[in-house]
């Protein structure tokens, strides 16, 4: 199954790189502007060092030129100067090369003739002035790496806070889209808790304006799927109860037709159809309870201790063994009329499968658990899976309508609880047993339930 990208991921990776490209871009130009300006300085510089240094070797050559004549002279530089970074070549008004420090390129770098003010020799910036009163030039080249270290050290102020910075930006980012994104997470979490017990419309209130028109849209659909399904359970609800007249009445003359067939060979048809119609009479009846638990009518705002009724239900039945643990608490919210339909399920449930002579146990506790366990054959795993839905029903001639471990199963369902099904029996060799259990706070569920629907 392929993953679908995260919204929260793609827009803090969208940022995060927008963010790198307009920091890169930025200190692009920064780097350029900075390249210009320090060109400037380092030109100027340049030029300042040409204005001191040929009058100091124009005077340094006439004073040789009193003692000898030399056509070349080649010094290490001038006291007070620093000439590592530059070299410098003098040339007299006949282009006679006359003074060159030691660390200048040789004369076949350069063009000839030699441009005036500042150019390129090997890539290296140089400058040539000429003095008008004696006709002598000189030519300064620099031959250190000055300008190019300055420049390097300037771009890497400007490139290595944005390294240094480059993860705290990326959380903060991370951490900002997760903050914009908490309306999108509480609409979620307002539409997870919508189910079949829980139509009711979502509130707009709070939520930003970009998901007003989604939350209203969910709710059109929560109400309209509201209306159909209550519909749905009206029908259903007005069926079973206009059913069970009719029923009742034929019920009464098929028994009253099977007590005047007594001796006669029809009788055994009369006692089929009345048989079918019992059957068809339970199967109005759950229908019914069935509407009615869809509609929310398991479910209570307190809760109530269930240990009395459970005893009041239990006062009249001879096959039935209770057991209660020491550490039995059934106060659970939960409508008393809702757990009477899971007592008397579970219990017909068991005399009908479990045999004449079913042995049925009810234990309750330790804590919110409720246990019905009952001897007869083992129920196979496969068919254990799917007990619990409407109308399904396990391997066995008794008859029944499939309904009443359905009806069990959603009045669990709506009051916080859980159906477990077991077969064999916990400590035996056969038998069917269903647990139910409730969490330690059944009511703080069912309030959150109640919140939402609110």
């Amino acid at each position: 199954m392929r993953r679908t990208p995260s919204i929260t991921f793609q827009l803090a990776l969208l940022l995060g790189v927008s963010t790198l490209l307009l920091w890169l871009g930025a200190a692009a130009i920064a780097a350029l502007v900075l390249k210009h300006e320090l060109t400037e300085t380092f030109d100027d510089t340049l030029r300042q060092s040409a204005l001191r240094l040929l009058p100091l070797a124009v005077h340094d050559l006439r004073e040789k030129e009193d003692h000898e004549e030399r056509e070349e002279f080649r010094v290490p530089g001038f006291d007070g100067f620093e000439t590592e970074n530059f070299g410098y070549l003098i040339r007299d008004k006949r282009g006679r090369t006359r003074l060159v420090s030691g660390n200048m390129p040789p004369e076949s770098a350069f063009l000839d003739p030699i441009p005036s003010g500042f150019f390129e020799v090997d890539g290296r910036r140089a400058l040539s002035l000429r003095e008008r009163k004696r006709g002598y030039s000189i030519v300064l080249v620099e031959t250190g790496d000055h300008r190019k270290t300055v420049l390097m050290d300037a771009a890497g102020a400007l490139l290595l806070p944005l390294a240094a910075l480059l993860p705290l930006i990326g959380l903060g980012i991370w951490l900002t889209v997760r903050i914009a994104m908490r309306p999108v997470e509480r609409l979620r979490r307002e539409i997870a808790e919508r189910g079949h017990t829980n139509l009711e419309g979502i509130d707009i209130e709070g939520h930003p304006k970009e998901l007003v028109p989604i939350a209203n849209e969910v709710a059109s659909l929560l109400g309209r799927l509201r209306s159909a399904l209550d519909a749905e359970r009206a029908f259903s609800a007005m069926s079973a109860h206009e059913l069970r007249t009719p029923i009742a009445g034929a019920l009464a003359q098929v028994q009253q037709l099977s007590e005047e067939l007594a001796n006669l060979p029809h009788r055994a048809r009369a006692q089929s159809v009345e048989a079918a119609l019992k059957n068809l009479s339970a199967l109005s009846e759950n229908l019914l309870r069935l509407a009615r638990l869809e509609a929310g009518f398991a479910r209570a705002d307190r809760e109530t201790d269930l240990m009395p009724i459970l005893k009041f239900l239990l006062r009249d039945a001879q096959d039935v063994s209770l057991s209660i643990h020491p550490n039995a608490d059934l106060t659970i919210a939960i409508n008393p009329d809702a757990f009477s339909i899971v007592i008397s399920n579970l219990l017909e449930n068991a005399r009908r499968h479990g045999g004449d002579e079913a042995l049925i146990s009810v234990t309750a506790g330790p804590g919110k658990k409720l246990t019905v366990a009952n001897t007869g054959t083992v129920v196979a795993a496969e068919t254990l899976r799917k007990l619990g839905e409407k109308f399904v029903r396990g391997e066995t001639q008794a008859r029944g309508t499939g309904l009443g471990l359905a009806l069990v199963k959603t009045i669990a369902d709506q009051t916080g609880g859980t159906l477990t099904l077991a077969s064999p029996r916990h400590g035996h060799a056969d038998g069917f047993e269903v647990i139910l259990s409730w969490p330690a706070s059944s009511a703080g569920s069912i309030h959150k339930l109640k919140g939402a629907r609110s």
